[in-house]
């Protein structure tokens, strides 16, 4: 069957199927590279994140459905309310599998319903459902709702919350019902509200074809024997905490943002780190979605005290952004925070970051308790944190500031700009990076905003190797870790299975899925082209050099602690070693037409 993308007209409650070209597969392999093809031709430029010309388009790749290990996840690709330029935005679940066996290697929902829709898709049908009576519900009793006697290995769900429906800014997307998995960042959640779209549900009862069924078990053969000797102290950590459990070691690092990056050490990281706490955290994992031969996931329920039944499953990036973000040395309340996030449908990122940059705001009197209706917003006190977050996510009195994020909220507070750890609208990620250049270059040109994960530096790798401090071959560094990054996000595979897919690895699976014979230089050359895609967006929107940028605080205030004390961000001399490396114009940091053409994109 050849590569289909599913057209649904919101508006007009129409829907169409149409072949992708298979040129543009074997160009943009699927997942992010086909959801960025699709999103540059699809949404106009400056077209209002929130009105109808805006698409949401969920993006399948080659191995989604066939079985190969790590392949549960799913792309969404959207202009972000939050930023206003270029997102895409992955979760784990059973979405794109369900969506190959229906048939489908991306869905494309466009134009805006005038009353609450939710969408049935049952192989090549489609049905309009009424969502009035799911309106206002949170995520996972939508999803249940919207299902209907379907289990959830029968059906894939996605669905918002209450925040997505009141148009939060960084209101997410959330899959598979009460199991929470997300599509964090930057607003997607918004544009289905803004669309009337509570969510829907996927059936595919169909077979996945796998071109070269014995070099593809071949494949994951080798895959699985590599999990089991040579990453088998990386994989019982995993399966035991998943991220979150050496917090002991970041700290020692230096790389831990304390009090909205204020510091890079956190005195109380014992009181946050998964292994050290006594929550009753359970000895089994549960995986994100098939075909994980790590599953790491679980949620804990709070035993006792304030927060006492409150439940949820905590990642790094959570705990960062309501613990040492917020100078919280507590699980308990990080938790609580974690399931109201789920539960409204936020990005527990922007939520917590926000948080923690008002508390610098009141800290330095920028802002008073009349601002905040009478919370005392300092660092470590995690009851006001938990009473600002709940007006947050219901939009109610200074919770309709904190919902703008903090670059809207730092343009509305006098004298904070220096210290609203964002870029290009997208607050940054948990690891602190002054003496950290990788993950600081990578923070200031990812295409989507301050991301830690979109071009796939890891902040430990450049501190094992030695290279934390190193400027000019830094581009090349980057670009070539971005490279791997950009394949397995497109094939679409899980980013943290890394080490389990060498090079050579994605060649064999590439070329056993039906893609055509991959060699390295074969994927090196797709991963930049689709590099090049965003950043062709994001141009069209304005993007220029001077948008890759860091806060001021990363540039100009050395850091006070850790064993890069007194280092600044070198952000300048990085960013030409970047735009050099990607043959980028160093005016603009843009792709230039002669790039563009070689790489076969059309403007």
């Amino acid at each position: 069957m050849p590569p289909l993308i599913l057209k649904i007209d919101l508006a007009h409650r129409i829907h169409e199927i149409e072949e992708i070209p298979r040129d543009v597969v074997r160009k943009y392999i699927g997942g992010r590279g086909l959801g960025t093809y699709l999103l540059y031709r699809s949404v106009p430029a400056q077209a209002d994140p929130l009105g109808a010309d805006n698409h949401l388009l969920f993006t399948a790749g080659p191995a989604s459905g066939t079985g190969l290990y790590y392949s549960s996840k799913v792309n969404l690709t959207t202009k972000s309310p939050l930023t206003g330029i270029y997102l895409n935005s992955v979760s784990g679940g059973t979405l794109a599998g369900q969506m190959r066996k229906a048939g489908f290697w991306a869905l494309d929902i466009y134009g805006a319903s005038e009353r609450p829709v939710y969408l049935v898709i049952k192989n090549q049908e489609v049905f309009f459902r009424d969502g009035a009576d799911l309106w206002g519900m949170e995520t996972a009793a939508a999803q249940k709702a919207m299902r209907g006697v379907l289990s959830p290995k029968e059906a894939a769900t996605i669905g918002i919350g209450p925040a997505g429906e009141q148009l939060n800014l960084f209101a997410a997307p959330f899959s598979e019902g009460p199991l929470y998995r997300c599509f964090g960042r930057g607003g997607g959640g918004a544009v289905m509200g803004s669309k009337k779209l509570k969510g829907f549900v996927v059936q595919g009862t169909g077979d996945v074809a796998i071109t070269d069924e014995e070099r593809f078990k071949a494949v994951k053969k080798r895959i699985a024997a590599t999990v089991k000797n040579d990453l088998q102290v990386w994989a019982k950590i995993w399966r035991r905490y998943e991220t979150g459990s050496d917090l002991g070691l970041m700290h020692d690092m230096g790389i831990l943002p304390t009090r909205n990056w204020r510091t890079g050490q956190f005195a109380g990281w014992e009181g946050i780190d998964k292994s050290r706490t006594p929550m009753g955290w359970p000895e089994k994992g549960r995986a994100c979605g098939p075909y994980c031969l790590t599953p790491g996931c679980r949620d804990v329920e709070v035993a006792a005290g304030p927060y006492h039944g409150a439940r949820s499953d905590l990642e790094w990036e959570t705990i960062y952004s309501f613990g040492t973000t917020c100078g919280v040395n507590k699980m308990e309340p990080i938790i609580a925070a974690s399931q109201i996030c789920d539960e409204y449908g936020v990005d527990t990122m922007t939520a917590g970051i926000t948080i923690g940059f008002a508390m610098e705001c009141f800290e330095e009197g920028l802002i008073t308790e009349k601002d905040t209706d009478g919370l005392a917003l300092t660092f470590g006190n995690h009851e006001a944190m938990i009473a600002a977050l709940k007006k947050m996510v219901r939009g109610e009195g200074f919770g309709k500031q904190l919902a703008k994020g903090t670059k809207r909220l730092s343009e509305e507070i006098a004298g904070s700009e220096a210290f609203a750890m964002q870029v290009k609208g997208l607050e940054l990620g948990g690891y602190e990076c002054r003496g950290l250049n990788g993950q600081a270059l990578q923070f200031a040109i990812d295409n989507r905003g301050g991301c830690h994960k979109g071009y796939g530096l890891q902040a430990r790798t450049e501190i094992m190797d030695g290279t934390r401090l190193a400027v000019e071959a830094k581009g090349e560094y980057v670009k070539d870790i971005a490279i791997g990054q950009m394949i397995r996000d497109s094939l679409i595979i899980c980013s943290f299975s890394k080490q389990a897919y060498p090079e050579a690895v994605l060649s064999e699976c590439l070329s056993s899925l039906g893609a055509g014979s991959w060699s390295g230089d074969d994927f090196r050359e797709a991963a930049v082209r689709i590099m090049c895609h965003e950043r062709l967006f994001n141009m069209r929107e304005g993007i220029t050099r001077k948008d890759d940028s860091l806060p001021s605080r990363l540039i100009k205030e050395p850091k006070p602690d850790g064993p890069t004390r007194g280092a600044v961000v070198p952000l300048e001399a990085l960013k030409d070693s970047f735009y050099r490396a990607m043959g980028y114009d160093l005016a603009t940091g843009n792709p230039p037409d002669a790039l563009l053409a070689k790489m076969g994109i059309e403007k």
